[in-house]
């Protein structure tokens, strides 16, 4: 088992490090956000230093459609509470997911507008629903596809 080998400093310092690694060396950064705990920590961490340094950010929700109340108020509170430093993407579009509930239908489609009636809720005022939009975005298309095909769109400058 290979051994650890310590930096000599916390995890927060060693964070913000490759944070501003990343805006010393790189033009356009966005974060892709799930608001889980997780993705929650590193946009306080990214949007925290974009404020400082008077750069914008993109911000990334990809929203799945059945996601619980609470998760979606907590993205939402997040946008709100860095609007002045970041560009939303809050996402609603019809992606194939993987469906791990039914051995009858391995997939499902979330935002499927032939079954506006069945969604679970309707998206967020703010959510982009329409697919022409990203120019990459292909019918079928699945969550695993679209994050990376956003980041290099993204990246490009093209939004």
């Amino acid at each position: 088992m290979p051994t650890k080998k310590g930096l000599g400093k916390n995890v927060f310092v060693a964070a913000m490090d490759r944070v501003n690694y990343i805006f010393d060396n790189f033009p356009k950064i966005y974060v892709s956000f799930s608001g889980g705990k997780d993705s929650s920590v590193m946009t306080h961490i990214v949007a925290s230093e974009a404020r400082s340094r008077g750069r914008k950010i993109g911000l990334l929700c990809v929203d799945l459609e059945a996601q619980y109340k609470l998760t979606m108020d907590h993205v939402a509170e997040m946008y709100e509470m860095y609007a002045d430093v970041i560009e939303p993407y809050w996402v609603a579009l019809p992606l194939n997911l993987r469906n791990a509930v039914s051995q009858y239908m391995p997939q499902w489609k979330c935002w499927d507008v032939d079954k506006i009636d069945s969604w679970v809720r309707k998206p967020p005022a703010i959510a982009i629903t329409e697919t022409y939009k990203f120019p990459f975005f292909h019918d079928g298309m699945e969550f695993e596809e679209f994050v990376p095909a956003f980041g290099k769109w993204y990246s490009e400058g093209k939004p």
